[in-house]
């Protein structure tokens, strides 16, 4: 998925609660394990590194690398409007 596709993506489910924005307590990083990416919905193999996010809410979020940058910058970015 290109960075802006996945970009909006993830703005769209930040906005309409399917996916929080909450600052992670903890967060891991370790060879993926098939779940899907909360953000973009695609298995992370295990060829790709999975960061899993535990937050405060008791929720815990699987994302790609790159999704977990997204899914930062996007809640960063977010709170700040």
């Amino acid at each position: 998925m290109e960075e802006l596709t996945l970009r909006l993506r993830v703005r769209r489910l930040v906005e309409s609660g399917e996916v929080p924005c909450e600052e992670s307590g903890k967060t891991w990083a370790g060879r993926g394990t098939g779940s899907h990416c909360a953000a973009c919905g695609q298995p992370i193999t295990p060829f790709e590194v999975e960061f899993e996010a535990e937050l405060p809410s008791g929720t815990t979020l699987r994302l790609h690398r790159l999704c977990h940058e997204v899914w930062r910058e996007e809640c960063q970015s977010l709170a700040l409007e």
